[in-house]
Order: structure tokens, then C-alpha cells, then sequence
């Protein structure tokens, strides 16, 4: 994942948690190891934010734009994490 890639709705970005991963690291290991064994995520983690981008300069329609999705980074890390390991059992 890309350091400069944009926020979430949380406000962080990929190069937040590169950055103090020796800090917060160990924490979010464990908590994420506890929702995967309860089965239940925040439903805080998969909030998105849709930001329109101009296509074109002085946009006038729905079509001079494209939608993109803010994801939450620390979603992306678990799903990536996850995706990951399963991808030996998948093949």
C-alpha cells in the first residue's frame, strides 16, 4: 500500500501506521486476533467515504466525474493480511 495514498474516515493514512507501526503494532495485532475470533468486526472499520474527482476541468454533469471510495487503511490492512493467508488454501 502506497504511504501517501488518501485517508479514510478515520484520517489516517498508509503512512501513519508505517510510520508508528512499533508503537501501535502489537495492539492492533491483538484486537484484530480478538474480532477475528469473536467473528464480529466495529462496523466502524468498513465505514467509506465517496469523494467525486473531476474528470474534466469546470465539471457541469454527474458524468465529469468519478466516484472513488476512502476506505478505512487499517480495513485494508486486515483484509490484505487475511487475503493473504488464504491464498495458499485457495490454489
Amino acid at each position: 500500500m502506497h504511504s501517501n495514498k488518501a485517508p479514510g474516515p478515520d484520517g489516517l493514512n498508509p503512512a501513519f501506521y508505517k510510520r508508528f507501526w512499533d508503537l501501535c503494532g502489537v495492539e492492533i495485532f491483538n484486537t484484530s486476533k480478538q474480532w477475528l475470533q469473536q467473528g464480529c468486526f466495529p462496523t466502524q472499520l468498513s465505514e467509506t467515504n465517496i469523494v467525486l474527482i473531476p474528470k474534466v476541468d469546470n465539471p457541469t454533469s454527474m458524468k465529469d466525474l468519478r466516484p472513488i471510495s476512502l476506505c478505512n487503511v487499517l480495513y485494508k490492512i486486515i483484509s490484505k493480511v487475511l487475503a493473504n493467508r488464504l491464498k495458499p488454501l485457495l490454489t
